[in-house]
């Protein structure tokens, strides 16, 4: 990469973005209205919070059973879900003006949530040596 010129690499960096814009808008891309794009929205955030409690309870059980009860989880993660909605509602605030307040919205409840979710399972359900994990990576 050391040989690329200046304008190559702003070029490959409009295409990354490109690119990753275009992977973000296939989410809901079959919905053929504002209700419908909201709705598949909502579900993808339903399921993205349910994998969410499913990678936060094997955290607890992991940490019950290894003794682990000085930990803050539950209030560390009670702190995050009042971030999320406040962030979030921000966002939906900041839209209000037009119908994608709802997708914005809930994309940031899903980005959000996606990345809790990872946090979580690097933190507590991976191990120091070569153990595999307790769920997969999300």
């Amino acid at each position: 990469m050391s040989n690329m010129k200046p304008v190559q690499l702003l070029v490959l960096g409009i295409l990354c973005a490109i690119a990753h814009d275009g992977h973000a808008e296939a989410l809901c891309a079959a919905a053929q209205n504002t209700l419908e794009d909201s709705q598949c929205m909502a579900d993808e955030v339903a399921r993205a919070d349910k994998k969410l409690d499913t990678y936060l309870q094997a955290a607890k059980t992991r940490l019950k059973k290894d003794g682990d009860s000085k930990l803050n989880l539950d209030i560390a993660h009670s702190a995050w879900t009042q971030y999320r909605n406040k962030h979030c509602g921000d966002v939906y605030t900041y839209w209000e003006q037009g119908s994608i307040r709802h997708r914005q919205s809930a994309q940031c409840q899903l980005d959000l949530i996606q990345s809790r979710t990872h946090d979580i399972w690097k933190a507590y359900l991976t191990y120091a040596d070569t153990t595999p994990p307790v769920l997969p990576e999300p």
